[in-house]
């Protein structure tokens, strides 16, 4: 009877251990990026690839198949070899994917301007703040050389929303960071919500001025 009963035991000891490796040893796949993905990419079946993982290392949203991920667009920057998570993209683009979950008022626009921290407020911009706009003209070669006097600043916004801090990379500025650094990158750009009818305004300013932004503490 004891003999029985030992042997039965030993039988569930070893069905019981023979799931547990095979839980810890089978694979499952995972979908890997091949290269750096920026917001707003359209992602590609040369962009993916497929890794035979243990399924206990993923996260439960890593997308397991490249179809889940073809034809969507990068909502969080994803970098190569990274394992593309379902949060981290979107059906479609649009403004949500740029505006940290702030509304655009109804006939703005969201325009990039270059920045550096130096000219804007010290680079501890976040989402939300509001700015003064002013575009400082280039001076050209010619006016350097007869020694004309700077160009005083032209105010091209007051009051104007901010939408978020993006890197050269195209990657959003941590507002934790205070809109310092991204690892070892810098803030490039800050999104604005401006009045449609000053789109030409903007982009004759990216093309010829540097910008300097102000806090508005009204």
């Amino acid at each position: 009877m004891k003999r029985s009963v030992y042997l039965s035991v030993c039988v569930v000891l070893s069905a019981v251990a023979g799931i547990f490796y095979y839980a810890q040893t089978r694979q499952s796949t995972a979908v890997v990026a091949t290269r750096d993905l920026s917001v707003g990419v359209r992602i590609q079946d040369t962009d993916l690839a497929v890794r035979s993982v243990n399924p206990l290392s993923l996260g439960g949203q890593v997308l397991r198949t490249p179809d889940q991920a073809i034809g969507q667009v990068v909502a969080h920057p994803i970098l190569e070899g990274q394992f593309i998570d379902a949060r981290q993209i979107a059906p479609s683009k649009n403004a949500a994917l740029l505006t940290a979950g702030l509304e655009v008022p109804p006939g703005y626009r969201i325009i990039g301007v270059p920045i550096a921290p130096a000219t804007a407020v010290g680079g501890v911009l976040k989402p939300g703040d509001f700015v003064d706009v002013m575009a400082i003209p280039n001076p050209s070669k010619s006016a350097a050389i007869i020694d004309e006097p700077a160009p005083a600043p032209i105010t091209i916004g007051k009051n104007v929303l901010v939408l978020g801090l993006r890197t050269d990379q195209g990657a959003q500025v941590d507002q934790s960071d205070h809109g310092l650094s991204v690892g070892n990158s810098k803030p490039e750009s800050v999104l604005l919500a401006i009045p449609a009818s000053d789109e030409t305004t903007y982009s004759l300013a990216i093309a010829s001025s540097t910008f300097v932004l102000a806090m508005s503490t009204d």
